[in-house]
């Protein structure tokens, strides 16, 4: 079974090393967590990543930065972004396209539901649109 490479972009250090251990507890994914956009960049040159979980207040280069950034790269284009934010940040979701986020803090099923719905091209808090349905 092939991997699915995921980005954890995460300043907090306990929210990164969390994330990043509950992702790679699951056979299908190897997850990887950086601390800053710079990083995040150097890394996504070097691997092709499968999904991208951004948090948006970074030191250096915040989320939205990152964000534009993997947009204007061919190879990076079309990588999904799974927003991550304490913040409300809706006029600028807006202004990039952005239909959907998970808020911090979040439950830890929901962000696993996401990620599995993100990586089968599915819904999810994506920046393509794509919105996964409330959970009941």
């Amino acid at each position: 079974m092939e991997q699915r490479a995921i980005l954890v972009v995460e300043d907090t250090t306990a929210i990164a090393e969390i994330i990043e251990t509950v992702l790679n507890d699951i056979p299908a994914y190897q997850a990887t967590a950086v601390g800053n956009g710079a990083d995040a960049l150097a890394f996504v040159a070097e691997v092709r990543v499968d999904l991208v979980l951004l948090d948006i207040n970074l030191p250096g280069l915040d989320g939205f930065a990152i964000h534009d950034l993997l947009r204007a790269r061919p190879e990076t284009a079309t990588v999904p972004i799974l927003f991550m934010t304490a913040g409300m940040h809706d006029a600028e979701f807006a202004r990039r396209g952005v239909r959907g986020h998970i808020k911090k803090p979040f439950d830890l099923d929901d962000l696993l539901l996401r990620v599995a719905s993100a990586l089968a091209g599915g819904g999810g808090s994506l920046d393509d649109g794509r919105v996964l349905p409330a959970r009941g």
